[in-house]
């Protein structure tokens, strides 16, 4: 690749980066003001069964006067076959995980931006004229999007280029744009909104780093790796109710919603997504029990989510039962510090169930403004060893073009 077509690239992925960052700007704050009108008008923990299921209701409506756009596997599957998102699936995805992410559902809103921001990526590569470079801006609007709504651009960045495959970095050439659409919308959003618009959980550093914190990060992450085989069967097990079942979409989305709306009001922690979560853990006395029973509670809530055809992220999610199974391991081994313990489960689960420690470690880190690096990356290459035993997400696979694959002709 000349340097020419490469400066265009990155130029196109500058652009494509704003872009991105100017809707999640858009879409986090307008999201976040419809939930605390909703909420400060119904505070009481009851509303969220007629809430979420409600909720339901709606989401089965507009996936039924449109289409169900698929899950995660599906964007994956899609990006393997095509390299490309259309714009049209902005039209469900959108409105459907606004309505999710108000309702209390367990997925938060980096599916949806990456979703738009992989479309916009498309999109780019087609206004711009930019020759074989599809799935390169692509994967570069897809990091964008992720990076710029839960501020963590580097983490962001290397997720989408770690997740559509099995072992590895392997569109190589997609990196450097990559981090540049994903910084150019997280900077975006942050000239907007301000860095307090990122969802941070307030932890503090865990230092001098010793060899026993080494030790203890190693241990959370095995114990996260047995975790993350029970939230995969007990995903696949919901997943297949609802396929045996086979019911109408708007009823499925409405089972959903009331079965999101039971946990929430039962186990109040398992409502919502994770980012305002966090903070409620840092510090509280909730005993082994709860904290078991919210860890499967939240896998629950999960599954029904995304299998009853709500649209979100589970990466977020997958770092609160991280958390929560790093704290409940500290209660049952004092030995363990509580806030390391909950810093590595946060990245050693993720690490296990989506095979990204990489990334893993990094969003952990920038959701926490730095705390603890080394241990959080030993952690998340101690549960990546261990993840062929989980096998969550099934569509990774290698990249079809061969390695010399380039921008220009």
């Amino acid at each position: 690749m000349d340097q020419r077509r490469f400066s265009k690239l990155l130029g196109c992925a500058a652009v494509l980066g704003v872009a991105v960052g100017l809707v999640a700007t858009g879409f986090r704050i307008a999201w976040l003001a419809a939930k605390h009108a909703l909420w400060h008008t119904f505070e009481a923990t009851y509303w969220r069964i007629p809430v979420s299921v409600a909720a339901g209701v709606l989401i089965g409506a507009i996936l039924y006067k449109t289409y169900y756009p698929g899950a995660l596997a599906a964007l994956v599957r899609q990006f393997h076959d095509e390299g490309s998102v259309p714009l049209a699936e902005n039209v469900p995805t959108v409105p459907v995980g606004f309505i999710g992410l108000i309702a209390g559902q367990n997925a938060g809103p980096e599916g949806v931006m990456s979703v738009v921001g992989g479309s916009f990526g498309t999109q780019a590569a087609e206004t711009f004229g930019v020759p074989n470079a599809e799935k390169l801006l692509t994967l570069a609007g897809m990091g964008a999007g992720f990076g710029a709504i839960l501020g963590a651009p580097i983490g962001g960045a290397l997720l989408w280029l770690e997740l559509p495959h099995e072992r590895g970095l392997e569109y190589y050439e997609a990196i450097i744009p990559t981090f540049v659409a994903s910084f150019a919308g997280y900077l975006t959003e942050a000239a907007i909104g301000g860095f307090h618009l990122f969802p941070t959980w307030h932890v503090s550093a865990v230092a001098p780093i010793s060899g026993g914190q080494l030790v203890a990060a190693a241990a959370v992450a095995v114990v996260a790796i047995p975790f993350g085989a029970l939230y995969t069967t007990i995903f696949d097990a919901v997943g297949r109710l609802f396929n045996r079942w086979s019911p109408a979409i708007y009823v499925r989305t409405t089972v959903a919603g009331l079965a999101i709306g039971l946990l929430g009001y039962a186990l109040p922690l398992t409502y919502f997504y994770g980012g305002s979560k966090m903070n409620q853990l840092v510090g509280a006395d909730l005993g082994l029990g709860v904290l078991v029973a919210t860890l499967l509670g939240t896998m629950v809530a999960a599954a029904f989510t995304i299998n009853g055809n709500w649209i979100g992220g589970l990466i977020v999610p997958h770092m609160f039962m991280g958390a929560v199974l790093g704290l409940a391991a500290s209660t049952v081994v004092p030995a363990l510090p509580p806030i390391l313990s909950m810093l590595a489960g946060m990245a050693a689960f993720n690490a296990v169930v989506t095979g990204t420690p990489l990334s893993s470690a990094l969003i952990a880190i920038a959701l926490t403004d730095g705390a603890s690096i080394t241990p959080v990356f030993l952690a998340a290459l101690v549960g990546f060893v261990g993840s062929p035993l989980v096998g969550f997400l099934q569509t990774a696979a290698p990249r079809r073009e061969p390695p010399n694959f380039h921008v220009g002709d």
